[in-house]
Order: C-alpha cells, then sequence, then structure tokens
C-alpha cells in the first residue's frame, strides 16, 4: 500500500527520528523483544476521494504508535513524530518516484500506559492525502 510506503520513506529519512529511533520503525507490528524506543505504524483505511480535476487521490487514515519505556522519552517521540509530518518538506514530492503526498492531517492523539510490560506508548491518528 502506498500510504505505508510513504510513512516508512518520511520517517526513516529524518534525522531527528533515526536519532531517536535508528532503524525500529515497523509496519503493523514490532518483533517480539524490540528494543525501545521504537515506531509502529498501521495504515487503517484507505479510501478514494473525488476531485474536480482528473487527478485521483486516496485518503490514508493513519496510526502511529510511539513506544518507550518512560513517560517523557515517550512524548519526545511522539512530538518528533508529529514535527516531522507538519513539516512541508515531503509534500507534493515523490517518495520512490511512484507516490506524491499531497496533505498530512494530525487528527488525534492518546497516550497508554502498559505497566506489566513497563512501556508508554503515544498513538497519533493521521489522514493522508496520496495522488495515485
Amino acid at each position: 500500500m502506498k500510504a505505508g510506503i510513504a510513512i516508512y520513506a518520511i520517517l526513516s529519512n529524518k534525522a531527528s527520528i533515526t536519532n531517536l529511533v535508528g532503524t525500529r520503525i515497523y509496519p503493523e507490528s514490532a518483533p517480539e523483544g524490540a528494543q525501545m524506543p521504537y515506531i509502529v505504524y498501521s495504515v487503517v483505511g484507505n479510501s478514494p476521494v473525488e476531485t474536480k480535476g482528473e487527478t485521483v487521490v486516496d485518503e490514508a487514515q493513519i496510526e502511529v504508535f510511539s513506544v518507550d519505556r518512560t513517560y517523557s522519552s515517550c512524548m519526545t517521540l511522539a512530538d518528533t513524530v508529529r514535527k516531522v509530518f507538519d513539516r512541508a518538506d515531503y509534500i507534493n514530492t515523490n517518495i520512490g518516484k511512484e507516490i506524491d503526498v499531497q496533505s498530512m492531517m494530525y487528527t488525534n492523539e492518546v497516550t497508554e500506559v502498559n505497566q506489566d510490560r513497563n512501556t508508554y506508548v503515544a498513538i497519533q491518528d493521521y489522514t493522508m492525502r496520496i495522488k495515485k
């Protein structure tokens, strides 16, 4: 799915992200025992959107999970993810020469704690528009 490829490309090419998580950016789920901090992303929906022109646009609903051992470090990672997506330097550029991200809109965030695993998770929702 193009949205998942775009998410990975955007996150893995930003030093502000890789300085925190290295290459630990996973689609759908992290491997058992993954070193923290890490990011997991999921495309939870993808729908075509009618436009006035001939361009076909998909609108994908994205969830990004920022995971770490402390609340403070989890919030730092989540804030960094949001800053990366809020910046417009990837807009209207081709990712992998096939994916043209039109926009990325932050829509929601919740934080969860798993006391058994001693982890904090910030879950952010975004809407991504991609030209087909």
